[in-house]
């Protein structure tokens, strides 16, 4: 639990891909510049697709005509940070046998952190409303994801809520505590009746809400232990009516070998509670967790073996791997093994790669293959592989293209449909002033789906955005 549970406060939603880079406080490695600053974009986007829909049969060409608003919103100080986010589309689509007309699409993100050397507070909050047939499986956010239901068709609008709240003490104390708190809910709405019953089956509301809670204790200057107690309700309305209330439990250790090799292991339990219209069943079972890592001159190598029990059973993975910190880039990588609870073992992997191969080209591949259980309970292998390769032309203009596949299958005899998705994109961007960027380009896209007797399905469009962003500091 440990780990796992405490990232559920992170401050995920900070880093939104809906905002342009240029004009919004850098998050991640650096922390958003200080005082008031605020962002402003305005893109719009003609886009023609012969098969907006991507089903096997093109039903005719669409015309889609997007303005997309977006603003952020920060002020930092010492002691706070508060960011928010926010977008919408006006959007004007032909679509054979629907319109649409009006905004859409929108999205609002919140965070708000305040603290000391010692203690920290924090705030997080989401809202996302988009319709099904617009959303790109490819840029999913991470919190928003679930491999079975991202690949999957059809239309319908789904809404997505997140709040949590997190607080920390004792941060650089011999005895600290953590409490983390959050609430997410997911609802379905217009979905239509000519949808697969397959696809259909999955696509239902849930809610979940989590507490976290956190001791550590500082026992000396290389050894740490933590004692973790954690809590999931998790409620939906599938077709069996699924209530499912998670306990778990573990006590863990840091230990810093030496200078350069740290331990982090940790031992748990876990019981899982499950009820349906068919009556009530439990999992429970041992977990546990070891992690060794050796820091290097240039990165680090590292090896882990944890195990983890929920409804289906008990889940073991091993993995090991390196990062890389390059002249020009950084790489993190990967490898391993997991084994479901019926025995069947599939590799796993992941990969980050990042790399400005010349003064004008640059590269990125990402990899990631990984098991988890879906909402319906199925084991399910998914495998997600990007490149991207950008080129300046000159000082105003580059060229990019970008490959995206992913494919999700069923383990451990599940009953998980096959999906398979790919996605090429190429683009040509040039700067009109340093405000304004035109950009045009093609994407191709297809999908298959092992429930869906009709056969695969593959759509070519093309586009042209006009896009300005600005910035204000007073």
């Amino acid at each position: 639990m440990g780990t796992s549970r405490t990232k559920i406060a992170a401050i995920a939603a900070l880093t939104s891909a809906l905002w342009p880079a240029a004009a919004l406080p850098q998050q991640g490695g650096a922390a958003a510049p200080g005082g008031f600053h605020f962002g402003y974009g305005v893109s719009t986007t003609l886009t023609v697709d012969d098969n907006f829909s991507l089903v096997p049969v093109s039903p005719g060409s669409s015309t889609i005509f997007d303005t997309k608003f977006d603003f952020g919103i920060s002020s930092v100080t010492p002691l706070h940070s508060l960011i928010i986010r926010g977008s919408t589309v006006l959007r004007y689509a032909d679509i054979p046998g629907r319109s649409i007309s009006g905004l859409e699409e929108p999205t609002l993100r919140l965070n708000y952190t305040t603290g000391n050397r010692n203690s920290k507070f924090s705030v997080d909050g989401r809202y996302r409303r988009v319709d099904r047939e617009f959303l790109d499986p490819f840029q999913v956010e991470a919190e928003e994801s679930d491999p079975t239901v991202d690949l999957l068709g059809g239309g319908g609008t789904v809404t997505t809520r997140r709040a949590g709240v997190t607080y920390q003490t004792g941060i650089n104390g011999p005895l600290g505590f953590t409490l983390a708190l959050s609430h997410d809910d997911k609802t379905y709405s217009g979905l239509p009746a000519a949808l697969p019953p397959a696809t259909a089956a999955r696509l239902f509301d849930t809610d979940t809400d989590r507490v976290n809670a956190t001791v550590t204790a500082r026992v000396s200057p290389v050894t740490q232990l933590r004692f973790s107690a954690g809590l999931i309700q998790y409620n939906a309305t599938d077709l069996v009516q699924t209530d499912r209330r998670t306990e778990d439990y573990s006590i863990g250790i840091v230990q810093d070998i030496n200078p350069v090799l740290v331990l982090d292991a940790q031992v748990g339990y876990t019981n899982v509670d499950t009820t349906t219209l068919f009556g009530t069943t439990t999992r429970d079972g041992l977990t546990g967790a070891l992690g060794l890592t050796q820091t290097l001159r240039n990165g680090t190598v590292f090896g882990n073996l944890n195990s983890t029990v929920n409804q289906n059973g008990t889940r073991t993975t091993f993995r090991f791997g390196r990062t890389l910190q390059l002249k020009t880039g950084r790489f993190a990588g990967s490898l391993g093994a997991t084994r479901g609870p019926n025995g069947s073992t599939q590799a796993v992997a992941s990969l980050s790669y990042d790399q400005q191969i010349n003064r004008t080209s640059d590269i990125t591949v990402t990899l990631d293959r990984s098991a988890s259980t879906n909402n319906l309970s199925e084991d399910v292998l998914s495998t997600k592989l990007g490149v991207k390769y950008g080129y300046a032309i000159d000082s105003v203009s580059r060229f990019d293209i970008s490959v995206n596949l992913a494919r999700t299958e069923n383990i451990d005899n599940s009953t998980a449909p096959t999906v398979d998705r790919r996605t090429l994109r190429a683009t040509y961007t040039r700067s009109l002033t340093p405000d304004w960027d035109l950009t045009g380009g093609f994407a191709l896209r297809y999908r298959k789906d092992s429930t869906v007797a009709a056969g695969p399905a593959d759509s070519n469009s093309v586009f042209l955005t006009l896009d300005r962003k600005f910035s204000f500091r007073p």
